[in-house]
């Protein structure tokens, strides 16, 4: 059994009758692609998703397997494929980005200087988050350095 078959198996996924409720509730297929129906039916057939674009495309909102009548978490299966995707280097490159502002700043989406300042103008404080605290920050860092988060994802392909 191939790994996607596998993800495709520990999400239940067989248990899919392709109603399409799934696939009709998505906010993301929408505006993209996405496709949750025809993703996860491919998954099952044991066809590799981990390259489509789509399969980044689902905003995990959980709102296809809210409307499942049969169950099937489609979220579980799309995680499982995320994360087979990032072991093959298959994945967008903004979250390599995101994962080194994380690194550098402590946020993911550091605030750009034209949008501080329309937040000052408008008499708002900098976000509190990690990278207002520099030992918070540190232990973020080392945090990633032990599991080794920026060297697994060094090299996206997409």
């Amino acid at each position: 059994m191939n790994p996607v078959e596998e993800a495709a198996q520990m999400s239940d996924l067989d248990k899919c009758v392709q109603c399409g409720k799934c696939t009709a509730g998505c906010p993301a297929g929408r505006q993209s692609r996405l496709r949750i129906r025809a993703l996860i039916q491919m998954a099952y057939e044991g066809r590799d998703v981990t390259d489509l674009k789509e399969l980044w495309d689902c905003t995990t909102c959980y709102n296809c397997a809210e409307r499942c009548p049969k169950g099937v978490n489609t979220v579980d299966a799309v995680i499982l494929l995320r994360n087979l995707a990032v072991r093959r280097g298959n994945f967008p490159r903004l979250h390599v980005n995101a994962i080194e502002n994380l690194y550098r700043t402590g946020n993911g989406f550091p605030l750009s200087l034209e949008v501080a300042k329309i937040r000052s103008v408008i008499g708002l404080d900098k976000p509190h988050d990690v990278s207002t605290d520099a030992e918070e920050l540190s232990k973020l860092q080392k945090l990633i350095d032990i599991l080794k988060f920026r060297e697994m994802v060094q090299g996206a392909s997409k």
